[in-house]
C-alpha cells in the first residue's frame, strides 16, 4: 500500500509541475499582451500630440520658444506627411491654410510649394 500510495504522489507531482508551468506561462501571456497594448495607446497618444503640435507651429507660426522662421515652417509641413492615418484632414487643413496665406502673397508665395508638394504627397 505505501508503494503505491508513493508512486501516485510522484506522478501526481508531475502533473502540479506542469500545470503550474501552463498557468505561469499563461500569465506571463497575459502580462506581455498587456504590457504591449499599453505601450500601443501611450505611443498612439504621442503621434496625436506630435501631430496638432505641429499644426499648431504651422498655423500660428509660432511656437514656444517664439516666432518662427518659415523654413521651419517648411520643414512642419513637410513632416506632416509622416502621420498617415491623419492624410484626409492634413489635406483639408492644408488647403485652408493656402487659401488663408494667399492673402500674404510674401508668406504664400514661399509656403506654396511646401503645401502643394505635402497635398500631392498624401494622395
Amino acid at each position: 500500500m505505501w508503494e503505491w500510495i508513493r508512486q501516485n504522489l510522484n506522478e501526481m507531482g508531475v502533473v502540479f509541475t506542469v500545470f503550474a508551468f501552463l498557468l505561469s506561462l499563461i500569465v506571463l501571456t497575459m502580462s506581455a499582451f498587456r504590457y504591449v497594448s499599453v505601450r500601443r495607446d501611450e505611443l498612439k497618444n504621442q503621434r496625436y500630440e506630435r501631430y496638432h503640435t505641429l499644426l499648431r507651429n504651422i498655423s500660428t507660426g509660432a511656437d514656444g520658444v517664439g516666432m518662427l522662421k518659415l523654413v521651419s515652417q517648411r520643414a512642419f509641413i513637410y513632416e506632416l506627411r509622416h502621420f498617415p492615418e491623419y492624410d484626409v484632414l492634413t489635406k483639408r487643413l492644408l488647403e485652408s491654410l493656402l487659401t488663408e496665406w494667399n492673402e500674404d502673397p510674401e508668406k504664400s508665395a514661399k509656403l506654396t510649394f511646401e503645401i502643394q508638394d505635402t497635398i500631392n504627397a498624401i494622395k
